[in-house]
């Protein structure tokens, strides 16, 4: 769900529901942001070589690495996730 949408949904919701929306918020809001540890990481498929493996490197690791997908998928995912009309056929 967008951010757009949750926005949308907020009217519908009751004084009690809305309370415990904002106190969510402010404990979001509040909390410390959490560092990754940066690591080194190996060629896909192999683990991390030290500590945990930061999501920005996992992702790098992996990127250009799936077979089978259709080549416009990033293009026109929510045709492929939702049925969408695709917005560039091909």
């Amino acid at each position: 769900m967008s951010a757009q949408e949750i926005i949308a949904e907020l009217p519908k919701l009751k004084p009690e529901e809305l309370r415990l929306v904002k106190a969510q918020l402010e404990a979001l809001v509040a909390a410390p942001l959490v560092k990754t540890k940066r690591v080194k990481s190996g060629p896909v498929g192999e683990p991390p070589r030290r500590g945990k493996e930061s999501l920005s490197d996992f992702f790098l690791r992996v990127a250009g690495t799936a077979q089978g997908l259709p080549v416009d998928l990033a293009e026109n995912h929510d045709h492929y996730l939702y049925g969408t009309p695709k917005r560039v056929p091909r």
